[in-house]
This record gives structure tokens, C-alpha cells and sequence, in this order.
């Protein structure tokens, strides 16, 4: 079956999946831009109604960002399944002109667009092995447990409703393949770093500098001494760091500030240093009259902190593992390299359904360069090989166990 699969793939690879593909990227589909995504995303619902997919919307709340979709085979159904999970949008906005898919006239191979590698090939991926499913191996497809999850928000953290899908998906999950871009070697991501985005704001008394200076509190005076702490918090042994990366305070040089805030970035590679961390940050509110060696004119002020973690650390675990042997015998036979990448100081969808028990695998899209960037660019020979590797994946016996 593997080499009729290959077949499938590469008779639709340049006649239909490369067009497909430049016609994704040619539709603009930033984050924020809700009606270029939905345009985006209606290019996908068209290619999974015709597999036979079952499509399922989940709308933002706030209307924000665009529906997310969820694509499910028929015998899904309501149960356990597998998950191939991506996102439609990208990170460039229409204003910045870098609109159009092109290939490389001296290297033809070589795709260039926004989003064509992160991750609108990987999305191509999905569809087009499912496709080559269903013209080599229809009763496999037939037979497949899998639901397609396709995101909208992604590229900002995740911060509507998609986390409310993953949560409510993760008990039907077995297992979880993640198409962001493909890492160096073909090494698959198995292991991520989490984020947190924390505020701490000082809250103090306004008065003249000059006339009424006893009678004022410093906020900025307060949230300076509070910023060595955080900072101090950075444990790079356990692969904890905390970066103060934003500052604001005060109205007019001559007002004792009765406000200032700081934004804090904090990373983590283990959920229980994300939640120590979320502790201890939660932990500086309150009075400063407690703080260590805060002088008396300061213990009026008083410390706020919001925010949490973002993204928690996608954990290897052995389950894990086997997944990653089981994908990794295909992507060998379709001429990949094999492997586990290190591990990673971004985050993905695979953070959120790793951290809810669902063993995943990530960076299955094509590999290329320069991600976030007007020079991206994704290698179409490696988009075939993964192609090849996720239909064989599919119609194994690994892939149906994954979905019991």
C-alpha cells in the first residue's frame, strides 16, 4: 500500500496540491483580519467537504477572531479519534504588501508567501494525504478516526475560544500530529517550552513634586524595587527565565507618580515551574509595607498583578515517544531524515493538548526558513515527502490504534 500511496501523492502533487496551495497563500488571512481568515478558512471547508468530512464551527465569543473548524471523517463520530491539528492564520496584515505565492525560477522547488511555511503547507499536507487516502486506500479512509483541527488564533497566543475547543477535544483524542514548519534534519518536536504574560502595577499617591512631595507615594519608586526580584526569578539550571520587557509610569515630570507598571515575559519548561512561577508572581500583591527593605514613605503603595500562563510546556512523555517511532517509520520510507528535535523555545496548539495528557508530535510541515518573516519561504520537495509520510501514517495500523 505505501508505494501506491506515494503514487497517489505524487500524481496530484504539482497538478493540484502546489495550486492549492499558492491559492491559500494568495488569500491574506492575518489574525486580526477576521474576514480574510474566514476567506481563508472557506478554502479549506471546500476541500474537506469533498474527503466527506463533517465540518464543525466554533465561533469567538467576542468576535474577534474567526471561526475555528473542526473537520471530522465520518467514523470519528462522537468518539476517540486522532487529531492533526494547524492553524490558518499568519502573522502579516495586508499593509505590509508581501501578498502573493511564487516559486524560485532558479530553484523551482523553493515556495515563497506569507504563510507558506508557517503553516498554510502543512495544512496542504492534511488534506492532500487524506486524499491520497481516499483514491488508493478509500477503505482505509472509510475506516480512519481522525478529526482535522483547524484554528484561527494561533499566531497570538490562542487567546479566544480555540483553547476552549482543545479542552473540550483532548478526552476524544488519542493522540495529536502538529503541521507547524519542519525543523532541521526532519527532527520532530516533541518537547516545547510554555509562556506566561504577567502585569505587576504599582499603585501609589499623586502630588507636586515640588509643593506636596512629602505627601506623595513613588509608584515607579515602588516598582523598581520590586523588578530585581522578578528578574532574580530566572533559573536557567531548570530553564525558567523571566524578562521585564516593558515599563510605563508617570504623567509629568513634576508629579510624584501615582502609577507605573511593568510586563513581564516568563518561560518555562515544566508545568510545575510554570505554576511556581504563577505563584510567586501572584504572591507580590499586596501592601509593599511587607516587601524587604521598602522604606516607610513607600508602604502606602500597593502591588497588583494579572495575567498567567499563556501556553503551558508541552512535556515529553513515552507516550509521547511512541507516537514519534510510529510516524517516524513512514517519514523514512518517504526519505525524511528521523529524530527528535530539541527542544524548543516557542510554542504551539501542541502545548495546550499536551498539558491536557494528549501525547503529540510537532513541527510535521515541510521545512524552510525564515518563519514570521517577508522572506519565508517552504522547500515543495520536503511538502511531497511529508505528504507521502502522514497518507502511509494514516492507513497504518498505528494510525488506527491511535484512534481507539
Amino acid at each position: 500500500m505505501q508505494a501506491e500511496l506515494h503514487a497517489a501523492v505524487d500524481a496530484a502533487f504539482e497538478a493540484e496540491q502546489v495550486p492549492w496551495l499558492g491559492r491559500l497563500v494568495d488569500q491574506p488571512s492575518h489574525t486580526y483580519a477576521r474576514e480574510d481568515v474566514e476567506a481563508a478558512a472557506s478554502i479549506v471547508d471546500e476541500a474537506a467537504a469533498a474527503l466527506g468530512l463533517v465540518r464543525e464551527r466554533a465561533a469567538d465569543p467576542s468576535g474577534v477572531f474567526a471561526d475555528h473548524r473542526i473537520y471530522s471523517t465520518p467514523a470519528a463520530g462522537e468518539g476517540r479519534a486522532l487529531a492533526l491539528v494547524g492553524h490558518i492564520d499568519t502573522v502579516f496584515p495586508r499593509s505590509l504588501g508581501f501578498l502573493q505565492f511564487s516559486r524560485d525560477v532558479a530553484q523551482p522547488t523553493i515556495a515563497r508567501g506569507p504563510g507558506v511555511l508557517d503553516m498554510k503547507s502543512g495544512l496542504s499536507a492534511v488534506i492532500f494525504a487524506l486524499r491520497a487516502l481516499k483514491a488508493a486506500a478509500p477503505g482505509r479512509l472509510a475506516g480512519l478516526r481522525a478529526r482535522f483541527i483547524c484554528v484561527s488564533d494561533e499566531e497570538v497566543g490562542s487567546p479566544s475560544s480555540s483553547a476552549a475547543v482543545f479542552d473540550r477535544l483532548a478526552p476524544l483524542t488519542s493522540a495529536a500530529l502538529v503541521f507547524e514548519a519542519g525543523r532541521a534534519g526532519d527532527r520532530i518536536v516533541t518537547s516545547r517550552k510554555g509562556g506566561g504574560l504577567f502585569t505587576i502595577t504599582a499603585h501609589g499617591q499623586a502630588a507636586h513634586a515640588g509643593n506636596n512631595h512629602r505627601e506623595g507615594v513613588n509608584a515607579i519608586h515602588a516598582l523598581a524595587l520590586v523588578i530585581p526580584a522578578i528578574e532574580a526569578m530566572t533559573d536557567y539550571a531548570r530553564g525558567v527565565t523571566l524578562s521585564v520587557g516593558l515599563i510605563s509610569g508617570g504623567t509629568a515630570k513634576n508629579t510624584v507618580p501615582e502609577r507605573a507598571s511593568c510586563t513581564i515575559d516568563a518561560r518555562f519548561e515544566r508545568l510545575i515551574d510554570a505554576e511556581a512561577v504563577a505563584a510567586r508572581l501572584f504572591g507580590m500583591a499586596g501592601s509593599l509595607a511587607r516587601w524587604p527593605g521598602a522604606p516607610e514613605r513607600l508602604h502606602a503603595a500597593r502591588l497588583e498583578v494579572s495575567g498567567g500562563v499563556t501556553r503551558p510546556p508541552m512535556e515529553a512523555s513515552e507516550a509521547t515517544q511512541a507516537l514519534r517511532a510510529a510516524y517516524e517509520e513512514h517519514a523514512a520510507a518517504a526519505g525524511l531524515g528521523t529524530g527528535e528535535a530539541p527542544l524548543q523555545g516557542g510554542g504551539s496548539d501542541a502545548n495546550l493538548l499536551a498539558a491536557l495528557g494528549v501525547p503529540c508530535i510537532d513541527g510535521l510541515g515541510p521545512a524552510g526558513r525564515y518563519f514570521h518573516q517577508v522572506e519565508e519561504w517552504c522547500d515543495l520537495e520536503s511538502l511531497r515527502r511529508r505528504t507521502q509520510a502522514l497518507a502511509c501514517f494514516l492507513a497504518s495500523e498505528q494510525a488506527a490504534e491511535s484512534g481507539r
